[in-house]
Formats: C-alpha cells, sequence, structure tokens
C-alpha cells in the first residue's frame, strides 16, 4: 500500500455561515494548491486553492478556499500571478447553495467593479460589466471549418 504525505494548513479556516456578505476582505498570502481531505471519484486527492484572508473588523488572519469564480474574477482584476493579488480590498458576497445535498453559504470575493451574477448554464460567475470580456470556456469557435 503506497502513501503521500499529505499537505497541513495550520490556523482557522473562514465559515461561509459566519462571513456577512458586503464585508471587505483584504488577501494577505499568495495563493496556493494544497490537497483537501476530500476525494475524486478515481480515489485521487481533491485540490483547493488556499491563501490567508482578514476580515473588516475581525483580528484574526483565517485560510480560505477560493473558489472557481473568485479565482476567474481575480484573474480578470489582478493578473494570473496570486502574488499580484496580496494587499487587494475585495467584498464579500455570500450565496445560499446546496451541495452534496446539504444546504451551504458559498463565499464570492468581488473586486470594485465587479458583480457576481449566473450564466447560461447556471453557473455562478464574477464579471466585470464595464469591461469587454468572453468567459472562460465561452470563445467563439468557428463551426465553418468542421466537417460533419
Amino acid at each position: 500500500m503506497k502513501y503521500t504525505k499529505q499537505e497541513f494548513v495550520g490556523g482557522s479556516w473562514v465559515k461561509g455561515s459566519e462571513v456577512q456578505s458586503g464585508h471587505k476582505v483584504k488577501i494577505i498570502s499568495e495563493t496556493n494548491p494544497t490537497s483537501s481531505k476530500f476525494t475524486n471519484k478515481d480515489g485521487t486527492v481533491k485540490m483547493q486553492d488556499v491563501c490567508k484572508v482578514k476580515f473588516q473588523g475581525v483580528e484574526e488572519v483565517k485560510n480560505m478556499n477560493l473558489n472557481r469564480a473568485t479565482l476567474n474574477g481575480l484573474v480578470d482584476a489582478f493578473g494570473e500571478d496570486s502574488k499580484n493579488w496580496i494587499g487587494k480590498v475585495l467584498t464579500a458576497v455570500t450565496e445560499k447553495m446546496v451541495v452534496g445535498g446539504r444546504r451551504v453559504t458559498a463565499v464570492y470575493l468581488l473586486a470594485d467593479g465587479y458583480e457576481l451574477k449566473e450564466d447560461e448554464g447556471g453557473y455562478m460567475i464574477i464579471v466585470n460589466p464595464n469591461k469587454e470580456s468572453t468567459p472562460v470556456g465561452e470563445e467563439e469557435i468557428n463551426t465553418e471549418d468542421i466537417p460533419f
């Protein structure tokens, strides 16, 4: 039996149920992929993108797993290198949803001028309505050259 060493991220974690929508939050550290306590269907360990954050009015710095919508919004606003996200003040937006049969509170972090909305497929995305952009995965495809 093979075992792999698992990384441990020390400290408290952000709980969605404790976050108030509209509060300001500052990213304190670079975001890094780390293994989670969950596994994929094939048995491999699921990864999560974790950074340290500090919420307005809260002294403690906490770990936060950034969801895909938040990551895409941060890349759009500040670039691909998460070192450029450090020190940025963002707005927390919460959304109730059902995951695996449980009702949970998702937390999204939005840069100034960005908003949370639902795309055509029902997925939550973060966009800047004043900026011309194409959501990831929705690039224009020329179908005229595809044989059928």
